[in-house]
């Protein structure tokens, strides 16, 4: 090869990089209720708030958006206002499980969102893994067992705001990543509750944190793992995983939030509206 295809051909990979495979958008805790203002959560702007980034996301040719939980407060007849403007995205749109949607039945939010509470999907060489952090909870006989066994060992994330993913959702989990490995698919996985405290606050932590991170741990296609919850955000790095607490909406004050993720082969560049920050995350060898 000459020097000049060779620069030719360098030109080209550069330009190939600079351009992402494929983009999508996050978006978390809009926690819509048709209520009063109370501390910093402005219930009722968040419907405004939606309706201002929809056209935005819409602009943005996304390949999905997913929203990672609490798209409403605390009563059931909020669900329908919200869910009209979030469903006049174009893109293909995702839902997460959050510990405020069961202000409204299980029934109720799988016939609304049209999705199972876990499941997987797969583009361009990623898997994305939807998990439901809400799998046990107060509201079942083991949840309460579990918490009364958080709470008697004074463990920070023993509140009922949080819950656990279940012996089945956890071998699910399990065989989803194996065949992603075998597969050589990079992987997210996104859920309503962080893991890591330094990305949060151990307040916030689904109950099982340390179970669902030893399996992921354990997975090289393991990149990201992308949450809400908790309001102010965070962001820590822990064995090659990203963990990355997306602040809320209905917390942001004047000012919107909700994010975009382009994503490159050696990064996933997080760039946020509002209150939600940019961010570059470097990806590990396959």
């Amino acid at each position: 090869m000459t020097r000049r295809l060779l620069l030719m051909w360098m030109a080209g990979a550069l330009a190939a990089t600079a351009q992402p495979r494929f983009s999508f958008g996050v978006l978390t805790d809009i926690q819509y209720g048709d209520q009063a203002t109370a501390g910093k959560r402005d219930y009722r702007a968040s419907l405004r708030k939606l309706r201002e980034a929809v056209p935005e996301l819409n602009r943005e040719q996304l390949d999905f958006v997913i929203q990672l939980g609490d798209l409403i407060d605390s009563k059931a007849v909020d669900l329908e206002p919200i869910l009209s403007v979030f469903n006049q995205l174009t893109p293909p749109r995702y839902n997460v499980l959050g510990n405020h949607d069961f202000a409204a039945s299980r029934a109720i939010l799988k016939q609304s969102f049209g999705q199972p509470a876990y499941y997987s999907f797969s583009a361009k060489g990623w898997r994305f893994l939807i998990t439901d952090g809400m799998d046990v909870s107060v509201r079942e006989p083991a949840g309460a067992q579990i918490l009364e066994a958080l709470q008697k060992r004074g463990a920070a994330n023993a509140h009922e705001w949080n819950g656990a993913i279940g012996g089945e959702q956890l071998k699910w989990l399990q065989a989803e990543l194996d065949d992603a490995g075998r597969k050589h698919e990079r992987v997210i996985v996104f859920c309503h509750f962080p893991l890591l405290a330094k990305a949060s606050t151990p307040a916030h932590l689904l109950w099982n944190y340390d179970e669902v991170l030893q399996v992921l741990e354990s997975h090289p296609a393991v990149v990201a793992w992308f949450n809400g919850h908790d309001h102010a955000g965070g962001y820590a790095e822990q064995n090659g995983i990203h963990h990355v607490t997306f602040p809320g909406m209905v917390e942001s004050g004047s000012r919107n939030s909700y994010t975009v993720v382009r994503v490159y082969e050696d990064r996933l560049e997080l760039v946020g509206t509002g209150t939600a920050p940019h961010r570059v995350l470097q990806l590990r060898a396959k």
